[in-house]
């Protein structure tokens, strides 16, 4: 009997589960020339709070390995061996920090009160994956982690008018490796 327990709570779970993730709705109208149009939207479960903990993990992996090691001059001295992890750590934080904006760019297109900040979350992850890209290769663009650091200063800024505070998060090591 346990075992059949066991089972229907597995199943609730997994029926749960599925029920947050986003859905996609198509529409079909047709404009005053009869042409019909089709429209594709993605919708998605619990938006605000997805895009406040993309948006957090985005933050926290930007200040804390790429901001404040560059601002504690981590990224271009240090000894070799600690300049390079520093580098390294700055490059995979980049990237992911821009994966986690795009999550919660599409966090933002789901909600309407978010929909406001899809133009600073867009110049925010045009800036991170230009720094990323750079960062992983070794280059450090100390003129784009400053504009970068402005864009995320914007965007919180924008996200609190809209009435969302972003808290930051500082990933872990496996999550950055991770992508």
């Amino acid at each position: 009997m346990p075992r059949i327990s066991l089972l229907a709570l597995l199943a609730v779970l997994v029926l749960g589960l599925s029920a947050c993730g986003s859905t996609t709705t198509t529409s079909t109208s047709q404009n005053n020339s009869g042409t019909a149009t089709t429209t594709t939207t993605q919708s998605t479960s619990f938006p605000k709070t997805k895009f406040i903990l993309h948006a957090g993990l985005a933050f926290g992996a930007f200040h804390h390995f790429i901001y404040k090691p560059y601002k504690a001059g981590n990224l271009t001295s240090g000894g070799l061996l600690n300049h390079k992890f520093a580098v390294v750590k700055a490059g995979l934080a980049g990237l992911f920090a821009y994966h986690e904006v795009k999550l919660a760019l599409e966090d933002a297109k789901s909600s309407p009160l978010l929909s406001r900040l899809l133009s600073p979350l867009t110049a925010l992850s045009d800036k991170l994956q230009a720094l990323g890209t750079q960062l992983k290769g070794g280059t450090i663009d100390k003129a784009g982690i400053e504009a970068a650091n402005t864009q995320v200063a914007v965007t919180d800024a924008a996200s609190k008018a809209a009435g969302t505070v972003i808290n930051e998060a500082t990933p872990s090591a496996g999550q950055l490796a991770g992508g």
